[in-house]
This record gives structure tokens, C-alpha cells and sequence, in this order.
């Protein structure tokens, strides 16, 4: 019966030991002990409506029409430890259908504490803004075939 005791023991003293060590590495990494949200901010800069559809594998934003200079914006918790989380949208307007990885965490080092801000500019590129309102980051297209 001790003997149950003590590996009872050991085993709660190394899961709160692993639990408190998890916690230290992300609040090194992320600066804090509570995840920040990243927010993605799309931002219509052609002259006629845009139609936006993001998610990622788990979760749907939802379809959304901006008219020239609307925004919208999601916000999702990026994982901290591998580094994997991927939103991809689709952008629509007339004559044109486009996909475009929106947030890369391996790519995308957002400003401003998880920041992202893009806009769809003619003649139809997105292109993250960045903090130093410099020139944008513009990216082709993916590529759309199926």
C-alpha cells in the first residue's frame, strides 16, 4: 500500500513539475502566462465590393462582403508550441476568384501584439501592412488549381 502511495506521489509531483515548466516556457515565449489572441484585419482597397471567406481546419469566419474601404477582422489563438496555425481565405470580386494564406504562423510575424493587417489592393494582391507604415509586404496569389 506505501509503495502505491509513493508512485501516486511521484506521479502528481512530475505532473505539477511539467505543468509548472509548460508554463514558464510559454510565458517566455509569448511574454505572458495567458495566450494572446492574434487579430487579422482584412481591409477592401479595390474600388468595387470584395467577398472574403476565411477558416482554418477547425473553425469557419464565415462569408462576408466588404465594400471599398471595409474591414474586417477575426481573431483565433496561435499555438505557441508548434508553431502551426494556418487561416486561409477566398476573395471574390468581379471576374476574379483567388485564395491566399492569410496567417502562416511560420511566415507571419505580426506587429503590435498579434496584429495582422492586410489589404486587398489593386490590381488584386494582398499585402500585409507592417508597423512602420513602410512598404506593404505584397504576396502572390495561391495557387488555385485544385
Amino acid at each position: 500500500m506505501t509503495l502505491l502511495s509513493v508512485n501516486k506521489s511521484v506521479l502528481l509531483f512530475s505532473l505539477v513539475t511539467l505543468f509548472v515548466s509548460l508554463q514558464m516556457m510559454f510565458g517566455e515565449v509569448c511574454g505572458d502566462l495567458i495566450p494572446s489572441r492574434t487579430r487579422v484585419t482584412i481591409t477592401n482597397k479595390l474600388i468595387e465590393p470584395l467577398t472574403i471567406h476565411c477558416k482554418d481546419k477547425h473553425n469557419d469566419d464565415g462569408v462576408y462582403t466588404l465594400q471599398p474601404g471595409e474591414s474586417h477582422s477575426f481573431r483565433f489563438y496561435a499555438n505557441p508550441f508548434l508553431r502551426r496555425s494556418l487561416w486561409f481565405c477566398s476573395f471574390q470580386w468581379t471576374g476574379a476568384f483567388h485564395h491566399f494564406d492569410i496567417f502562416d504562423q511560420r511566415r507571419d510575424k505580426c506587429e503590435y501584439y498579434d496584429l495582422c493587417f492586410w489589404e486587398i489592393r489593386k490590381p488584386g494582391v494582398p499585402c500585409r501592412i507592417r508597423d512602420n507604415n513602410d512598404i506593404p509586404l505584397c504576396y502572390p496569389w495561391n495557387n488555385n488549381a485544385a
